[in-house]
């Protein structure tokens, strides 16, 4: 417990209690409104009386708890934008014996914390630098630097504030919320980070009345910011289960290849049912596939063919099993384990041979690939909206559909199943789940 110091102000002899330790070096008299040099035999060096002070939820001398640590408000300070009156914010000096001091930030409803650091390197910082390195965290500039004013000052203070005096300041966005702030004084320059907080349990720790509690609505952007649990934990299953599918994929079985030439029958035998089956089927022209034709039978069924014609797989007639002018073809079949018979026939008008190979243990390229454009998006929306514009994720889901349709194109599978992956996950992002 830190001990207390009393004064009485110069100017009206008023009792003033020192609450923020030995680095005070202004205070305001609650009373009259002065602002007092404690380093210069407690002169008066000017006077808030005529400034309307702004209507907050806290005060000078409310304690609470700020990431399990105790802090007390012990200074005030309201600041308004150079460019524009109407715009104002307050930051009030929180002192803790243990931990020094810090700042709570309020705006409108907004709660944040800040704190000064000292490990970043100013020497390799710019002012017209776009984006900043900081503990491993990268930030982006929010726009461009702006000037505060000092408006009214409230308590102690660890320096003097003087009213308008003007302090130009670059705000860096970085993930979680979290900002660095640079700040440029007449006399120095300061680094400090500042982390949003939940404006319920601030209120809640440092007791402030219901009726005075400001609540701002969440935006969007920050409803997002919520789900980034479910987002990470959605890119981590998502990698999980590709991983697994590629390394299946690398034990593919080879049952049968063949290079075949005239009427042909043979067994094989699938061992595995977890997984497709691929008839990989090979030729030196067009004309040489549209001349043979290939069945799989088992106990005396048929239960696949194909030729130039259709394909049939279990009662299932679908048309064009290959365009007129492919030389080979790819068959996925789901097959249970068990013996089967392949059975080619080929007509008089050829002589080229065909090559015939089929696996068991496959994974389709088209099954994959959902699942890596699901996982991009999922890393888009939980990582880079947090420091990017609307404009950008608008962007991002225009580029995500346009890729989509290009894999769907290339792996030569219906553009809906990637499409709908995106979509699902836009409404699975921009629902609300509370």
């Amino acid at each position: 417990m830190s001990k207390l110091y009393s004064i009485k102000c110069p100017n009206c002899g008023s009792p003033l209690t020192l609450l923020g330790g030995g680095r005070i070096q202004s205070i305001t008299c609650d009373y009259c409104k002065s602002l007092i040099d404690l380093n210069d035999n407690y002169k008066v060096l000017s006077n808030f009386k005529n400034v309307v002070a702004p209507k907050v939820p806290f005060q000078i001398g409310m304690s609470g708890e700020i990431e399990g640590r105790e802090w007390t408000i012990i200074g005030w300070i309201v600041y308004r934008s150079k460019d524009d009156f109407d715009d104002k914010w307050s930051e009030f000096l929180l002192f803790s014996p243990l931990y020094g001091y810090s700042w709570l930030v309020y705006e409108s409803g907004v709660i944040s914390f800040s704190k000064r650091v000292r490990d970043f390197d100013l020497r390799k910082w710019d002012r017209a630098t776009q984006t900043v390195f900081y503990r491993k965290g990268h930030y982006l500039l929010d726009d461009e630097y702006y000037d505060s004013v000092i408006n009214f000052v409230q308590g102690e203070l660890t320096w003097v504030a003087k009213k308008d005096d003007k302090i130009r300041c670059w705000d860096y966005k970085g993930g979680d919320r979290e900002i660095l702030n640079i700040e440029q004084s007449s006399k120095e320059i300061e680094v400090y980070r500042t982390q949003r907080l939940k404006a319920e349990k601030i209120y809640e720790s440092f007791g402030v009345a219901k009726e005075q509690q400001v609540i701002q609505e969440k935006t969007f952007s920050e409803k997002l910011e919520e789900k980034k649990p479910h987002s990470f934990y959605g890119i981590v299953a998502l990698f999980i289960i590709i991983i697994i599918t590629m390394f299946a994929s690398l034990s593919t079985n080879t049952l049968l290849s063949e290079k075949i030439n005239s009427n042909t029958e043979r067994l094989f035998r699938v061992t595995n049912s977890a997984f497709m089956t691929q008839i990989e089927i090979k030729s030196s022209s067009s004309k040489t596939m549209d001349s043979y034709s290939i069945s799989i039978e088992q106990h005396n069924k048929r239960l696949f063919y194909i030729d130039k014609s259709g394909v049939y797989f279990l009662k299932d007639k679908r048309k064009e099993p290959w365009k007129q002018w492919d030389i080979g073809a790819n068959i996925y079949l789901k097959l249970p384990t068990g013996q089967y018979l392949l059975r080619v026939r080929k007509d008089s008008s050829t002589t080229n041979s065909i090559t015939i190979n089929i696996y068991d243990r496959v994974i389709r390229l088209s099954y994959i690939i959902p699942l890596f454009i699901a996982m991009i998006f999922f890393f888009f929306y939980s990582y880079f909206t947090k420091i990017l514009t609307n404009l950008f994720e608008f962007i991002a889901i225009a580029f995500a559909l346009v890729i989509a349709m290009i894999v769907s194109s290339i792996a030569d599978i219906s553009p809906l199943l990637t499409i709908g992956v995106v979509i699902i996950l836009l409404i699975y992002l921009k629902t609300d789940k509370g």
